[in-house]
């Protein structure tokens, strides 16, 4: 994933755990999205 300015976000994936509300928090705001779009984005996947 890369936010506007190119800058690459590292989005961990472990197989059989899930990611903690703080890094998805962190990620979301690395990538200079809103909480809403974030979840509008979601919901095209």
């Amino acid at each position: 994933m890369m936010n506007d300015k190119g800058t690459r976000i590292v989005v961990p994936v472990h197989l059989g755990k899930d990611v903690k509300l703080g890094l998805i928090r962190a990620i979301i705001k690395e990538a200079g999205l809103s909480r809403e779009k974030f979840f509008k984005l979601l919901e095209e996947i």
